[in-house]
């Protein structure tokens, strides 16, 4: 068995013990960023992969997929973890920059920005800096949309970024076990408040990253995946198969 598992610090939780039971039961790990471990499962490289919406729905058509529903990375209103930034104030948006370009998070801040905004974000010409930038919140960056925030409000579920998916061929005995068993089962949700100064007259913003599978999560995976197909980023809807149920 060869699983992928990407370089996200968000998924550290549910990746806790991966190398430990992997080596116990003879599995092989690939590392990669979170939406190459879908192109890998979509290229038969891996046969189950820790990886994003749009990796699953990439398979629409052309593999058999199942989503595990089991610990996964899911943003709930505020969690200051992806956010929106525009350099110049938010005047004349119409193009981004972004260090993730074609990850799912990227395609999430450009769906907020035309769902909820009706701004459709074009690449910026190489080199230039786009009228906004969308990306991972580092250091002491403020942005100035949270789209953990954004999402919620937009589609009232939160907004998965990682979900175990495997090939429906794939020698997948007691999955469910095994990646519940590399996850830190004490830590099944991070809430996260805003950081605001003592003397401010307004409430900090709250929310809380999910890692575990809900009904809740599952909605937003569907939302997810059918607003990717009203914007043209999937061929077709794909249905949601959960392993073990379909």
């Amino acid at each position: 068995m060869i699983i992928a598992i990407p370089t996200l610090s968000l998924a550290e939780p549910i990746l806790a013990n991966v190398h430990e039971i992997c080596a116990q039961r003879g599995w092989e790990i690939k590392s990669a960023s979170l939406d190459q471990c879908g192109k890998m499962l979509l290229n038969n490289s891996v046969e189950m992969a820790l990886t994003s919406p749009l990796g699953y729905g990439s398979g629409v058509g052309k593999v058999d997929y199942r989503v595990i529903p089991g610990p996964c990375v899911a943003l709930q209103d505020y969690t200051n973890a992806y956010g929106i930034w525009f350099p110049d104030g938010g005047r004349g948006l119409a193009t981004y920059t972004s260090a993730e370009p074609g990850s799912f998070a990227t395609l999430a801040g450009r769906m907020v920005m035309a769902e909820k905004f009706d701004v459709v974000l074009a690449d910026a010409p190489e080199g230039s800096e786009g009228d906004c930038v969308i990306g991972p919140v580092t250091g002491d960056s403020i942005p100035a949309i949270d789209l953990g925030e954004e999402w919620f409000d937009l589609i009232e579920s939160p907004l998965p970024l990682a979900i175990w998916v495997a090939r429906v061929d794939a020698d997948i005995l007691e999955v469910e076990s095994t990646v519940a068993l590399f996850a830190d089962q004490r830590q099944l949700e991070r809430h996260v408040s805003e950081m605001i100064p003592p003397t401010s007259d307004r409430m900090p913003r709250e929310g809380k990253i999910l890692y575990r599978w809900t009904s809740d999560v599952e909605e937003g995976l569907d939302a997810a995946l059918h607003t990717m197909f009203y914007h043209q980023m999937l061929p077709e809807i794909p249905a949601i198969k959960l392993y073990g149920k379909d």
